[in-house]
């Protein structure tokens, strides 16, 4: 969701700036207000968390009248919702394009993991209102990341049976069974965002991390 230069151009006039990558919506809207309405909510979460961002504030970031703010949505627990679940599908399209690369075991391994931690670190975890903002996930209903969640897992499970049958790893001498080590690649790989000190230290953690974990699993020679 690219954060248009009128909602960027409102946190600034609030006293502050607006901070975090730009990326592109998950479907091109044009100027369609429920997106302009997401990009200005996203932007304000970020920069001053979710309690101390009102619906107010909100539309004014958008450039749209209160009322029609609520055309949109009834509430903010409403719009952090459609918010959640578009992140959700953007995480989902990204993690599908790296599927599809020709790419190989651990380049691709590494792709999929950045899809997703990488973009939650970008957009929430780098926020300074981090904890605040994944607080309100816990109302999320369970549809929203449950089945990204799942299928993040079922590629990553698939592109380790492929591997293991292709001889490129080793799961049975390593003890693990395709899920188990997924499961234990995804723990290890959540390590990378504690006392991250920015983006770029969190990618560097994210790749050795990464890269230690899928190199122990290569065939002994």
């Amino acid at each position: 969701m690219a954060v248009r230069p009128n909602a960027a151009a409102n946190v600034k006039a609030r006293g502050g700036k607006a901070t975090g990558p730009q990326v592109a919506p998950a479907k091109a809207v044009g100027t369609d207000k429920h997106s302009l309405i997401l990009e200005a909510a996203l932007a304000l979460f970020r920069q001053y968390g979710y309690r101390r961002t009102s619906m107010e504030d909100i539309a004014q970031a958008a450039a749209v009248a209160k009322g029609t703010l609520y055309l949109y949505f009834k509430s903010k627990d409403e719009l952090f919702e459609a918010l959640a679940r578009r992140i959700a599908a953007q995480i989902d399209d990204d993690a599908k394009a790296v599927v599809a690369r020709d790419l190989g075991f651990e380049d691709k391994v590494m792709a999929l993991l950045d899809a997703k931690l990488g973009f939650v670190y970008r957009w929430v975890l780098s926020s300074p209102h981090a904890a605040e903002l994944t607080d309100p996930t816990s109302r999320l209903p369970a549809d929203v990341f449950g089945p990204l969640d799942r299928s993040f897992r079922a590629a990553l499970t698939r592109l380790f049976k492929e591997s293991a049958k292709a001889g490129e790893i080793d799961l049975k001498g390593a003890g693990l069974s395709p899920e188990s080590a997924v499961d234990t690649l995804i723990a290890a790989a959540h390590g990378a965002e504690k006392n991250a000190r920015d983006e770029a230290d969190f990618h560097d953690r994210l790749n050795r991390i990464g890269r230690l974990s899928l190199r122990g699993l290569r065939p002994q020679s």
